[in-house]
């Protein structure tokens, strides 16, 4: 027989007895839906995992700090300099390396700005970094450009709201910027600060002077950019003032030498140790191995990558068990299926006895049954798929607050694509990747397949003589 004919006789067979074949991919399709909204759940689980965490910080960037002997507490060897740098470079995987100095000086120092320098801020964090390397790291500037030469600086997103206004009395001589929030913590537009930084010169002060006297040093500097908040990248971001590196070291030599201290680490001194390296990695699976190897040089590291595969580990674990409440459902078809085939076989011994009577051969027998059983597990997997995909929809558009307490503009194809495909800004409860509803599809054809194994060889051992005077 041909495949053809063998795919006739299954469709007529299974249309013969529609509400037993009915009921059977019901059983399927009730598995099926389980397994895929279960294992769904984990992996929108595993989601918001990493939307959290890279909300927290880029999750490919290593951040490297000095490194201490085990047990002794002192610095290792391993220095954080510009060989360092270039050490890092060279390691396989690594898309870009970022060091980093702080202002570090023995002279408190505080920012000014306005006329007569009204607005005050009495500490900032304030860097020096490689500025050719930020585009490549990821930072990203909300407003401005780069700074391009001597005296240019970028400044973190919130730091105007640090500056105090010295001519305002207590308690209204500053803008809180918290009151962005309101009581669900939502964000919401928050009060301008005093100034705008791109607008207004910042000037840092520093404070050389003792009991007796008074001596300063005062820099001005123009922002010509500002930073998104990323605390993965550094709190400057947030609330510094970030300069090229070289700019840096020209400052605290330039400060250094007014108040009569050596200019160790200046542009044309001796070599600088840095505060701390960023490494960014090329890809996120590369995290791992980078950060061990960057261990194994005597550093300290620190990444996300810790917590983030533990954190999938845990989702995975939920997912198995999850997908094992499922797999329960599909089992019971399974049997539904075994016993569908079984009374299919006993009713039709005559057909099978004529059939093998005619020629037919026993693979082609054993084949129309197994099409069978795995039709039943196809049709089964595609409807719960489908099914799958409603509800996961259902209940993202819950989750969104589009059903039950409502969502501004209503149930739009935009939140229903929103609902299914995610966003930016969507936190989705149940995520059905394409590679699930195959797995989903073919699992329930298999499910069927061997369900339908046993009562198809049992079709085939049915003498032909004795299948045709059965009644």
């Amino acid at each position: 027989m041909r495949l053809t004919d063998i795919a006739r006789m299954c469709i007529d067979n299974l249309r013969r007895r529609k509400g037993r074949t009915i009921l059977t991919v019901l059983g399927v399709f009730i598995g099926c839906t389980s397994i895929v909204v279960m294992v769904s759940i984990g992996i929108g689980m595993n989601e918001q995992q990493n939307q959290m965490l890279s909300q927290m910080g880029d999750l490919s960037i290593i951040e490297i700090s000095q490194g201490y002997g085990e047990g002794t507490g002192t610095p290792s060897d391993a220095k954080l300099d510009d060989a360092a740098v270039e050490t890092f470079r060279s390691i396989e995987g690594v898309q870009a390396v970022m060091p980093k100095v702080s202002l570090s000086l023995d002279y408190p120092v505080r920012m000014l700005a306005g006329v007569n320098d009204r607005y005050t801020c009495d500490w900032a964090e304030i860097v020096g970094l490689d500025t050719d390397a930020m585009e490549a790291m990821g930072y990203e500037i909300m407003d401005g450009t780069m700074p391009k030469q001597e005296g240019e600086v970028l400044a973190g997103q919130y730091l105007a709201y640090d500056f105090m206004d010295s001519l305002m009395p207590e308690g209204r001589n500053y803008v809180d910027r918290w009151a962005g929030y309101d009581e669900q913590g939502n964000e919401i537009d928050p009060q301008d600060p005093f100034f705008d930084m791109m607008k207004t010169p910042i000037t840092l002060e520093f404070d050389m002077g003792d009991a007796l006297t008074e001596k300063k040093y005062r820099k001005e500097l123009k922002v010509t950019g500002v930073t998104k908040e990323d605390d993965g990248k550094g709190w400057e971001t947030a609330e510094g003032l970030m300069m090229d590196i070289d700019a840096m070291k020209k400052l605290m030599a330039d400060v250094r030498e007014a108040g009569g201290m050596p200019a160790a680490g200046s542009a044309a001194g001796n070599q600088i140790s840095y505060s701390t390296i960023l490494v960014k990695a090329a890809d996120i699976s590369q995290v791992s191995e980078i950060e061990g190897s960057i261990k194994g040089m005597g550093y300290n590291t620190y990444s996300m990558e810790s917590m983030r595969q533990s954190m999938e580990e845990n989702a995975r674990q939920v997912q198995l068990m999850l997908g094992g409440i499922g797999a329960i459902s599909l089992f019971v078809a399974a049997i539904g299926i075994t016993n569908t085939m079984i009374m299919s076989i006993s009713e039709r011994t005559r057909e099978i006895g004529i059939m093998k009577a005619l020629g037919c051969y026993v693979r082609d027998i054993r084949a129309l049954f197994l099409m069978e059983a795995g039709t039943i597990g196809l049709l089964g997997g595609v409807i719960g798929c489908m099914v799958s995909l409603i509800l996961s929809v259902m209940i993202n558009l819950f989750s969104m607050g589009a059903i039950g307490e409502g969502m501004e503009g209503g149930i739009t194809w935009d939140v229903i694509c929103s609902a299914l495909l995610g966003g930016e800004d969507v936190t989705r409860i149940s995520v059905i990747p394409p590679g699930l509803m195959l797995f989903a599809i073919g699992f329930s054809v298999l499910v069927g397949l061997i369900s339908g194994y046993y009562p198809a060889n049992k079709a085939v051992k049915i003498p032909a003589l004795e299948a045709i005077k059965h009644e």
